[in-house]
């Protein structure tokens, strides 16, 4: 029987390229959501004057990839971390550095401003109209009911929702993650590395994948839930499968190897979902043509998961001062771009731009705003504990230190 080789937490070179990785995806997410306010298809928070569907299809190919990258780079994370801190400080640690930002600046700052401009500008999304000022919004906004339910209050904390259900899935896979961690789990991830040289094999590995997105029945709470182009339960899956691929480096070696041939069949069979891609959504669970189509689309989503991991593995494995400072400050950047974003589109919306030049200046302008809130919030003790950048705790080893969330 192969035995394990789990990964060294002093390996830097396995993590730099992570840390170059979740830069690269934050800074898609920034184009994703300044894409928002101009794609007809789909309410939001706020919509620009004018709308287009330019940005349906590469706005549908960003969701397959962006979004399940947090989730497996999380996975990984969480497997390097507990190779240096006991389950409960590892635990105590992560949920302090991902609710604190959800429950201070989220709940209190940020939301109450995004939620206060989608109803009162009217927009068909998630929450009801209001008029009124600011400051006679927000007793309605503590008071009201959840978000998205007839209420303003977001209990996920809007574009938090990440951070919120990471914390949640996270402290309900302890169990997994600790066998997993111990000696039978390491026999186990040992067997199904020694045969990941197998170019099936990490495809195969995904397949549960589909029986979260395809066959869990759309009723069910908070698991059957969609946000960030999946279900919360395919992306808790995301989070497992990091954590397996983390365990064993032979993983990272197998999606380097076969990056090409997963490149090609991601290809291939993205070809037939561009064409069902108007209206897959609107197929009824669990007829023949949704189960196809979403069992495809869901295997596409892996396949271009593990395309991201193996080039990223092969090319992204030098790190830099600037990588560095970048990588730590990925978490308070990501908390503070969306209600920037919503912010500058209602301040210039009435500009009546073309979406030609509005989009750049809208990237640029939040780029920079972020930025600059990111440089202070890094000079400020209190800022970097509410922003997730700090905890009370002493800091774990440089070689885990880097990871989002």
């Amino acid at each position: 029987m192969a035995k394990a080789q789990p990964s060294a937490v002093a390996g830097e070179s396995r993590l730099v390229h992570l840390d170059r990785l979740r830069v690269i995806a934050t800074g898609l997410i920034l184009a994703y959501h300044c894409a928002r306010p101009f794609v007809a298809a789909e309410p939001w928070h706020i919509k620009s004057y004018e709308v287009t569907t330019a940005f349906d299809y590469p706005m549908g190919i960003g969701s397959q990839f962006i979004m399940p990258t947090f989730w497996l780079v999380s996975g990984v994370g969480t497997w390097l971390a507990l190779q240096a801190l006991p389950p409960l400080g590892f635990l105590r640690r992560r949920l302090v550095r991902l609710l604190v930002p959800v429950v201070t600046v989220g709940w209190f700052v940020l939301s109450p401003l995004q939620v206060y401009v989608e109803s009162t500008t009217r927009q068909p999304y998630r929450a009801p109209p209001f008029a009124g000022t600011f400051w006679d919004f927000l007793p309605r906004y503590l008071t009201s009911g959840p978000y998205g339910s007839g209420g303003w209050f977001p209990i996920a904390g809007l574009h938090l929702w990440y951070l919120f259900y990471l914390a949640l899935f996270t402290l309900a896979s302890m169990p997994l993650f600790g066998y997993l961690n111990g000696e039978r789990g390491r026999r186990f991830t040992g067997v199904l590395a020694a045969a990941a040289g197998r170019w099936w094999v990490l495809p195969v590995l995904g397949l549960p994948l589909v029986a979260t997105e395809v066959l869990l029945p759309p009723d069910l709470p908070i698991l059957s839930w969609a946000d960030g182009g999946w279900r919360l339960a395919t992306s808790w899956a995301f989070l497992v499968l990091g954590f397996l691929l983390g365990a064993d480096a032979r993983f990272r070696e197998a999606a380097q190897r076969w990056r090409r041939l997963f490149l090609l069949l991601a290809a291939v069979t993205l070809i037939p979902l561009l064409g069902w891609a108007p209206t897959m959504r609107e197929l009824p669970w669990g007829a023949p043509d949704f189960v196809l189509q979403w069992s495809l689309r869901t295997v596409n989503g892996w396949l271009c998961l593990l395309v991201v991991l193996g080039y990223a593995s092969r090319h992204l494995g030098r790190g830099s001062p600037l990588l560095a400072a970048s990588s730590r400050l990925v978490l308070p950047f990501y908390i503070l771009h969306q209600p920037v974003i919503v912010l500058l589109v209602l301040g210039v919306r009435e500009w009546r731009l073309p979406i030609v030049a509005a989009y750049p200046l809208l990237v640029v302008a939040t780029l920079l705003v972020c930025a600059a809130g990111c440089l202070i919030i890094r000079r400020s003790v209190l800022l970097r504990f509410l922003f997730g950048m700090s905890s009370p705790w002493p800091r774990l080893p440089s070689a885990t230190t880097h990871q989002l969330a």
